[in-house]
């Protein structure tokens, strides 16, 4: 069970970039390349590093536990960044991706962790996020995608949300 909620976490991850790609895309925003390359290295990064926590602490907490507090953190995060309203996730638009995106990456690293995969997953997981949020934007900025303003806010809270919720019913 801990090896198919790792590989999930590893689409929930990929489909997080890309959903931020097209939000960026589509609100127009100045994404310098330089910032790209700190958030993918970044993501990989920190999915690495809680790789390797979730190898250590897999002693001590069983995966059922973890699996529970980490979709209950979720879901208060989901809440949370609804509800924000002009907040901190407003105001900076890399902080605000950087540290909604590795908010759940802790989650999905200390996943792999748990589920013994092999420690380069994490990375390739950081770097499918990079080349599916590059896809995102490109998307953005080639289709149509005016209808997204109305699910602008809504969707970095479903993908928590849905992550979550996946995590508390495995």
């Amino acid at each position: 069970m801990a090896f198919l909620s790792a590989l999930l976490m590893i689409l929930f991850v990929s489909f997080d970039g890309l959903i931020w790609g097209v939000l960026i895309g589509y609100k127009r925003h100045y994404f310098p390349f330089f910032h790209f390359i700190l958030l993918t290295a970044g993501t990989a990064l920190i999915l690495w590093a809680f790789y390797h926590m979730g190898i250590i602490i897999e002693d001590f907490i069983p995966f059922e536990l973890f699996n529970k507090i980490s979709g209950a953190i979720l879901l208060i995060l989901s809440i949370y960044h609804l509800i924000d309203g002009e907040g901190v996730f407003k105001r900076a638009l890399l902080l605000k991706v950087f540290i909604i995106v590795n908010i759940d990456n802790i989650g999905f690293g200390l996943s792999a962790g748990y589920s013994n995969l092999n420690e380069y997953v994490p990375i390739f997981a950081g770097v499918l996020f990079g080349v599916l949020f590059l896809v995102g934007l490109y998307v953005s900025y080639r289709l149509p995608v005016y209808k997204l303003q109305q699910l602008g806010e809504l969707l970095p809270f479903l993908v928590l949300f849905s992550m979550g919720l996946f995590k508390l019913l495995i």
